[in-house]
């Protein structure tokens, strides 16, 4: 169902091995916040611990009305041992409502609203943790793209103690 212009699917997804970095982030401030997490995963891949794929992956973990667990990654292309705070995660699988923003990344509130809106429309429920994979860096904003993800429960389940 389309959504102030975005399109929301049910999609199945695999897990993705990548590198990152755990806050804890207040509410509103991951703008201001990610690069000095950035910063660790990409010295280390400049220092050869880790190998990168050069994609940008936030993952929310947990979230709270003040404050945010994100794991700020970058795509990793082999196993590595832990290098200071960067870490080997995985993105979530399994069945997840995506859209894809198209734009200033000020905007990617109005793609997890349309998510929302579809979840409810479907009677679907979110299991928990999100995502945003971006696409390259461009200097005119129209040119940005972000997939956004939800992890959701199964059809039909209506909390995460139903699986």
């Amino acid at each position: 169902m389309p959504q102030a212009g975005y399109t929301v699917v049910e999609s199945a997804v695999e897990p993705r091995f990548v590198a990152g970095v755990r806050a804890r982030v207040a509410r509103g401030r991951v703008g201001q916040e990610f690069r000095r997490h950035l910063d660790q995963v990409y010295a280390a891949g400049r220092a050869g611990s880790v190998q990168l794929d050069g994609q940008n992956i936030f993952i929310y973990r947990e979230c709270t009305d003040d404050q945010l667990t994100v794991d700020f990654c970058v795509g990793a292309m082999a196993p590595f041992t832990p290098v200071g705070a960067v870490l080997p995660l995985y993105t979530p699988g399994g069945l997840a409502a995506m859209t894809t923003h198209q734009g200033d990344y000020g905007g990617l509130g109005a793609a997890n609203a349309a998510i929302s809106a579809w979840c409810r429309a479907h009677k679907r429920t979110l299991a928990g943790p999100s995502w945003e994979v971006y696409g390259h860096w461009h200097e005119d904003p129209a040119q940005l793209r972000t997939d956004v993800y939800y992890l959701l429960l199964p059809a039909g389940a209506t909390s995460p103690s139903s699986r």
